[in-house]
């Protein structure tokens, strides 16, 4: 290399395009992706393909699926748990839904409903359940079988439904099922007189808002009464137990044994 050689700057050989590379590969992998994406929404992996509902006593299935907006079909991805709620807000017997999803398509609801506390027989005769919340379902189709709930018979004033349904849900489900029908019977002093009428023979008085508290000691009040008698429990500001006063036709049977008696014997 001569003198005039050294004096001229060496210059620098370029790498491989290490960037172009990169480049390349992030478009490729844009591609694919898109690609992937477009395939899926394609595809019966991205749709609803089955709903399942779990919770629900009140609504049926097919009531529930109509009212949350969910179709077999839609997009899987397209699902919001927020605008379920929203959609089902109407449901008077919902207290609450959440919404899980499970790849591949399926939805699942599952329901929170208010208690059901008793019936309430309408003037034509239909029963509509009464829930804790103090609404009386109308909204459901679907039928009860049994009648596993205290029956309001009869019951003139709306607005004491909140009341009695409050009252109710206080109470356990053990003393609640011994209640078989609820009627109310106002007097002039007091429009939240009520009359219970109990499976085991007896017949409960007392107002609404003592009736969560004091109906709760029923089967120990009851353990005090003496053996096959039946009547009235008083359960006001004292609680007393009045007996029922013996049918007249109750004793005419016994009254014409001891005159057929007294005939043979003559």
């Amino acid at each position: 290399m001569t003198a005039y050689d050294e004096r001229i700057p060496q210059i620098k050989q370029p790498k491989p395009g290490r960037k172009g590379n990169r480049k390349l590969i992030a478009l490729l992998f844009l591609f694919f992706l898109t690609l992937l994406a477009v395939l899926f929404f394609r595809s019966p992996y991205s749709k609803v393909a089955k709903i399942e509902v779990y919770g629900n006593v009140l609504y049926t299935k097919e009531e529930l699926v109509a009212a949350s907006g969910l179709t077999i079909g839609m997009q899987f991805l397209n699902v919001w748990e927020s605008r379920v709620q929203e959609n089902m807000k109407h449901l008077n017997g919902v207290r609450q839904v959440s919404l899980v999803r499970e790849f591949p398509g399926l939805i699942r609801l599952e329901v929170d409903e208010y208690e059901h506390v008793a019936f309430l027989m309408a003037p034509d005769g239909e029963l509509y359940p009464l829930l804790e919340n103090g609404h009386v379902l109308k909204d459901t189709k679907r039928s009860q079988q049994v009648v596993d709930r205290p029956l309001i018979r009869s019951w003139n004033a709306p607005e004491l439904l909140p009341a009695l349904s409050k009252a109710l849900s206080q109470l356990s489900s053990a003393v609640r099922s011994q209640i078989s029908d609820i009627s109310l019977t106002p007097t002039p002093y007091d429009d939240q007189r009520i009359t219970l009428y109990m499976r085991d023979g007896n017949e409960v008085r007392s107002v609404i808002h003592q009736l969560g508290r004091k109906l709760a000691w029923y089967p120990l009040i009851v353990k005090e009464i003496p053996k096959g008698e039946k009547g009235i429990i008083y359960l006001l500001e004292s609680a007393w137990f009045s007996k029922y006063n013996p049918e007249p036709q109750e004793q005419e049977p016994s009254r014409q044994k001891k005159e057929s008696t007294e005939d043979e014997s003559a």
